[in-house]
């Protein structure tokens, strides 16, 4: 009775891992197909920063008008040299190329290229 029991459950317990294991197998190419998220590039002024929230405003061609969260991995760039978030606010008016990744959050900002 207990050799009946006890193999029951040794059935039982390799059916639940190996159903879990296969199951873990089956998500894991679907979590790879996930699309990545492609980097855009747009030109304009900067018309706006606003340092408490980390924000750069860009004014494209068309006037409309685009958010950028600036991070701490955001490469900055005024006439060609590195510089930091705090020397934007001095940049306002000018010519300026934003690479950024178009995130349901925001747009976030890689690189910020100031032209002078």
């Amino acid at each position: 009775m207990k050799k009946a029991l006890l193999t029951v459950l040794a059935v039982f317990v390799l059916a639940f891992f190996g159903a879990t294991l296969a199951v873990a197998q089956e998500a894991a190419p679907a979590e790879k197909a996930a699309p990545a998220v492609k980097a855009e590039t747009i030109s304009g002024t900067i018309s706006m920063v606003v340092a408490e929230k980390k924000l750069v405003v860009l004014t494209g061609s068309g006037g409309i008008s685009y958010n950028f969260k600036v991070t701490g991995g955001t490469r900055i760039k005024v006439a060609g040299n590195k510089a930091k978030f705090s020397e934007l606010a001095a940049q306002t008016n000018k010519s300026a190329t934003v690479k950024f990744l178009p995130l349901r959050s925001g747009n976030v900002a890689q690189s910020i290229e100031v032209s002078q």
